[in-house]
């Protein structure tokens, strides 16, 4: 059997990230296995979405939880903020994709 992880909380907590996201013109999906940390992934999905910056404190506002420094850029112009849940090695990895204007 395998050590418990957090994977529950992770659940719990999608849905109301990803309403947020939608507030802000992106669409969010899950990546990884959910066993040591919460990969999450932005993606613009309207004409001017909000800055990754503004969907990140609406998070961490709704929350109560907490972010851990800037953002690190990543391959392709890839934004990841880590969000701190609160309790030993539980975040998220939140990435953006890029905003490319003008593209169809």
């Amino acid at each position: 059997m395998k050590d418990p992880n957090y994977a529950p909380i992770y659940c719990a907590l999608y849905p109301g990230i990803a309403k947020i996201a939608r507030e802000h013109g992106y669409a969010l999906a899950v990546h990884g296995s959910l066993a040591r940390d919460f990969d999450l992934i932005c993606i613009p999905w309207v004409e001017a979405p909000s800055e990754p910056k503004d969907v990140v404190d609406a998070i961490v506002s709704e929350f109560v939880i907490v972010r851990n420094g800037e953002p690190r850029v990543m391959l392709h112009g890839r934004e990841v903020w880590t969000i701190s849940i609160g309790f030993g090695e539980c975040f998220i990895d939140l990435s953006f994709m890029p905003i490319l204007s003008g593209s169809k």
